[in-house]
């Protein structure tokens, strides 16, 4: 990883009321936000980037050979803000922030509860208009929601590996909420969403049917692990330190609710590019490109791009090379 900071970090918090879709109101709520890159004086070189399910605003964490000067992410020439999703645990007003530690639960947040708040953050800064919006994932339904939402304000929208989800996405979801009922066995959540993150090309390739890499032979004893199990449990086990159970929770749902109308989409002036990786099973690129399809016949300049990739969902992460060529072709 790159020993890149941001330029600037730091908490926005809005006192006034904020009301949610679902009605609920929050009185105050603070998100976290991170800029890579220097804001120019008409602040005409501004992209927002939304980040996936368990990312931060810290662009640097998990797109590190994407931004810096000269990158896919050019921080000599352009700015790029990204902001903690509200019910995130990174920062922003979320389930585990303080004034929620005696109530049940964090009320229910949709992605354009997301776009929305985020939205008073640029307003905070001045930005009144972007290059582009950004996204993967959750991220990239942030994306559309933004363009659908405000469409006088940005001028790109790319999303990367994103669409509404089908039954098949919306099960998986289902699975890893039903996981955290168990004494909020987030390990768990996190070994079924990392089956639906990869592609079975991938699996086979990586591990096949190898004994785990830590000497077991699943021969032998009935809890001895093949190196697929073994891996399994080994992603459980990190991501019980860094994340936490509610905002699995609190976004996976939002993931689930994520719809736009033919009329929402009508409302798009951006220019859309919508990825669709080619092993992703969580979001088809055939259903990216059905998506692509709707947005072109309700008059949306839309480009489907595929992305040829065996990684599965998680390409937009692993396999660099090709998605910093996407972005490089779009951006520049």
């Amino acid at each position: 990883m790159k020993d890149l900071q941001p330029t600037i970090e730091e908490d926005f918090v809005s006192s006034e009321d904020f009301t949610l879709e679902s009605g609920a109101v929050l009185s105050e709520i603070t998100q976290h936000y991170s800029i890579f890159g220097e804001i120019n004086a008409d602040k005409s070189n501004v992209s927002l980037v939304f980040h996936a399910l368990s990312g931060s605003a810290r662009i640097n964490e998990w797109w590190a050979d994407f931004v810096g000067d000269g990158e896919a992410l050019d921080t000599h020439r352009k700015a790029f803000i990204c902001v903690n999703f509200l019910g995130s645990c990174y920062g922003s007003t979320g389930a585990n922030s303080a004034e929620f530690a005696n109530k049940k639960e964090f009320p229910l947040i949709t992605v354009a509860d997301i776009v929305q708040a985020q939205k008073l953050v640029l307003d905070h800064l001045g930005v009144e208009k972007l290059e582009a919006v950004i996204g993967s994932s959750v991220g990239g339904m942030c994306a559309l929601q933004f363009a659908a939402t405000f469409p006088e304000v940005a001028e790109n929208c790319i999303a990367i590996g994103a669409c509404e989800l089908s039954a098949m996405g919306l099960a998986l979801n289902h699975l890893q909420r039903e996981a955290l009922k168990y004494e909020k066995n987030v390990g768990l959540a996190r070994q079924i969403a990392m089956i639906s993150y990869k592609s079975a090309e991938l699996f086979d390739k990586r591990f096949s049917r190898r004994p785990n890499r830590n000497g077991e032979n699943p021969h032998e004893r009935f809890e001895n692990r093949f190196d697929i199990a073994g891996y399994l449990d080994y992603q459980a086990e990190i991501f019980k330190y860094r994340f936490d159970a509610e905002t699995f929770k609190i976004i996976s749902k939002a993931m689930d609710l994520f719809e736009l109308s033919d009329e929402e989409i009508k409302r798009i002036k951006a220019k859309l590019y919508l990825v669709g990786i080619s092993s992703d099973w969580l979001f088809p690129a055939s259903d990216v490109k059905k998506f692509a399809d709707r947005c072109v016949f309700n008059g949306v300049n839309a480009e489907f791009i595929e992305f040829i990739s065996p990684d599965g969902h998680d390409a937009f992460l692993s396999d660099s090379a090709q998605m910093i060529k996407i972005l490089r072709d779009i951006l520049n």
